[in-house]
């Protein structure tokens, strides 16, 4: 991989060949800075700002094109999509601040057909900067976490772990907010009600958000539930949950914890690991 894709104590495993030229993406260590810049600002000065992760899996669903998590019955609804009101998902998902995308060309073609605008940041960055956990290191503001239940609870657990504050670097999150792990695209109104509910009375001012492409809907609605700074990691969240495949980008170097013993904390969980995947040496705790 060419150096000026490097982020500090990270690794990609196999990444593809784009990543060997400079010219994939030759601004890609400003958009680094600017991050960081960014991020830091937004909360020292309280601006509330929507950062949208846009994926494949966003692509397809937002085509209603059935394919992997945008295949009914598989994750993100159980339903047609016939049935499904597609309207405030199609209105929703160009509303956020700021966005983000990884910078392959199939990634960032899909991407250009969708927005009028360009990526604002590379994923990559957001991925790399929760896999080397600078984010727990230099973010000194209150942090949540949203997620699908069975992985926010997972990640509340592993929490009373010091090895895993340890290796973190963190503390403790502030707040630990859910939706439904499957199919909360099926009713987007019930959804974004039970959310909402949690976000009222939260604390955080940062929350770190992996919740599928249900996010297209209520995203950008949530900093007006309440305002903060909602980062949208993906898959980000199943690090934390120690249940990362790290081949995914960036996170070769990611440490999975996992708790002995405890077989019913993982029973409901989904693990987005495919046959090429692996959780590399977990640490029990």
């Amino acid at each position: 991989m060419n150096k000026i894709f490097k982020i500090t104590d990270t690794e990609y495993i196999n990444p593809p060949n784009e990543y060997l030229s400079e010219s994939t993406y030759p601004d890609f260590q400003e958009k680094l800075d600017f991050f960081k810049e960014g991020l830091i600002n937004n909360l020292n000065n309280k601006i509330p700002t929507s950062y949208c992760r846009f994926g494949d899996g966003d692509y397809y669903f937002l085509n209603q094109i059935p394919q992997g998590s945008a295949k009914p019955g598989i994750r993100a609804l159980s339903k047609p999509y016939s049935d499904i009101d597609m309207k405030p998902f199609k209105q929703g998902y160009l509303k956020n601040d700021i966005y983000s995308c990884l910078i392959t060309s199939d990634h960032l073609n899909r991407f250009n057909e969708m927005f009028t605008r360009p990526v604002d940041v590379p994923l990559e960055i957001l991925y790399g900067l929760v896999a080397n956990r600078w984010i727990f290191k230099n973010v000194n503001h209150k942090i949540g976490i949203i997620g699908a239940k069975p992985k926010v609870k997972i990640i509340k657990k592993l929490m009373q772990y010091d090895r895993y504050k340890n290796y973190l670097q963190k503390d403790k999150f502030n707040d630990y907010l859910f939706i439904d792990q499957n199919f909360a695209c099926d009713n987007l109104n019930k959804t974004k009600k039970n959310l909402f509910k949690q976000v009222e009375k939260s604390e955080s001012e940062l929350f770190l958000v992996g919740v599928g492409h249900v996010k297209l809907g209520l995203l950008h609605e949530l900093k007006q539930v309440k305002p903060a700074v909602y980062l949208d990691i993906g898959v980000g969240v199943d690090a934390l949950a120690g249940l990362i495949n790290i081949y995914r980008p960036y996170f070769g170097k990611w440490k999975n914890h996992k708790i002995s013993n405890n077989k019913l904390l993982y029973r409901k969980s989904d693990v987005l690991i495919n046959n090429s995947g692996t959780l590399g040496k977990v640490i029990e705790l």
